[in-house]
């Protein structure tokens, strides 16, 4: 089941088509993983599913209720977003961060339930800090704590994993896991930290300019995604003639040293020829294609 589907969604800023007829569909209970590129349309679908942008046309539907219908306000009350930055006040603490937002949206918690809050996102322990003493990842699972004040069933997430380090990003990525499994919450994030995605996404949905690529379950992904051949040499030049020689097509240079060969060919050989070629391999590795190599490579198809 959908909980979120676009129709044929467009946005227009001025002449420019943002959101070019894009059709998604986010599973309930998935942690979908949004991937595009800078300017590639992500946070404006989020804003227009929020509610904080309008379409210029086409439609979408959230837990079954179209955006003219007039039940979309009591419905949004089911989503819960942190699009673009945090909204905290860094002279208060973490519990004061939480009062303050609950006289914005004219609610009140009990004294239980912010510690509940706090305990959901591993900072029970901060006590009176103030935030602008916090960490960068406590700031980003204080400001998770507060979208999670109104009990949402989806959670939007653009781009927070940016500028974490990596305790910050697998303490990021483990809550969102918990929040998923043992809260049911449906995530839509979107990173670009591929290699961290894929620790954490059931769904995917990749977009580039505006326009949907494909949607994939993690599963399809992982049997799509193609077995790679990655060697480092000395000259790339000397070495790409070598792959063409033997009629080797389906590959990727870095400027490294290293390319990525697609194309079946047998090591052994592909190193007897380097070498005849005065080319020198310092490294070779086999692996499967990354989220990164698939989506990139469905760039290259659309092109």
């Amino acid at each position: 089941m959908s909980l979120i589907v676009t129709n044929e969604l467009c946005k227009k800023y001025g002449n420019k088509l943002v959101i070019d007829h894009v059709n998604m569909h986010i599973p309930e209970a998935a942690i979908y993983g949004f991937v595009g590129e800078n300017g590639s349309g992500k946070t404006t679908i989020m804003r227009l599913l929020t509610g904080l942008a309008e379409p210029t046309s086409g439609s979408f539907e959230l837990f079954g209720v179209k955006n003219t219908d007039r039940a979309i306000y009591g419905i949004r009350r089911n989503l819960s977003a942190i699009v673009e930055a945090t909204s905290l006040v860094p002279t208060l603490t973490a519990k004061d961060n939480i009062r303050y937002l609950e006289l914005y949206l004219g609610i009140s918690l009990t004294e239980e339930e912010r510690d509940e809050l706090l305990k959901k996102v591993h900072l029970e322990n901060v006590g009176n800090k103030k935030v602008k003493n916090f960490s960068l990842g406590m700031r980003q699972r204080l400001g998770i704590a507060m979208a999670l004040i109104n009990k949402p069933k989806v959670m939007f997430l653009d781009e927070p994993m940016n500028g974490l380090d990596p305790e910050g990003i697998a303490e990021l990525r483990d809550l969102l896991i918990e929040l998923n499994k043992k809260e049911g919450i449906t995530v839509l994030i979107s990173s670009h930290i591929l290699s961290e995605l894929e620790k954490i996404a059931s769904f995917y949905g990749f977009i580039s300019h505006g326009k949907i690529l494909e949607e994939i379950t993690a599963q399809e992904l992982q049997s799509r995604c193609r077995k790679s051949l990655t060697i480092k040499v000395d000259n790339l030049d000397k070495a790409e003639k070598v792959l063409k020689e033997l009629k080797l097509k389906d590959y990727r240079t870095s400027p490294n040293g290293e390319i990525k060969i697609f194309d079946a060919i047998k090591i052994n050989k592909l190193c007897v020829s380097l070498d005849a070629n005065n080319v020198e391999v310092s490294a070779i590795n086999s692996s499967d294609e990354s989220v990164e190599d698939y989506y990139l490579n469905l760039i290259k198809e659309a092109k």
